[in-house]
């Protein structure tokens, strides 16, 4: 078995933090405001599936507490439908009009 310190006399250290890379790459290709689009978009997907989710749980717990079996979970998925929807046309119609903003 090797010593300790002849094994780690050899590797260099790693540079320090300062000097590490900082996504400087991803500023280039996308710039600072790209890059945040970029973020803001990757979460539409979720927040409608969360939406719809809710809606549904929203329901199911209004049909254990009032036993209206069906229409709880038709009102809570119809609502939860509704609401992710309505998250994606606000996120769009944002979207347009920071992009209007940068066009001027």
């Amino acid at each position: 078995m090797i010593p300790q310190d002849k094994r780690m006399s050899k590797a260099e250290p790693p540079p320090p933090l300062k000097e590490a890379p900082r996504f400087e790459s991803l500023k280039k290709a996308f710039g600072s405001g790209e890059l945040r689009y970029l973020a803001q978009a990757s979460t539409i997907g979720f927040t409608f599936v969360v939406a719809i989710i809710m809606g549904l749980a929203f329901g199911w717990w209004l049909d254990k507490k009032i036993n209206s079996s069906p229409w709880g979970i038709l009102g809570g998925l119809t609502i939860g439908i509704a609401a992710g929807f309505k998250n994606l046309f606000t996120f769009s119609t944002r979207m347009e009009g920071l992009d209007k903003k940068k066009d001027d």
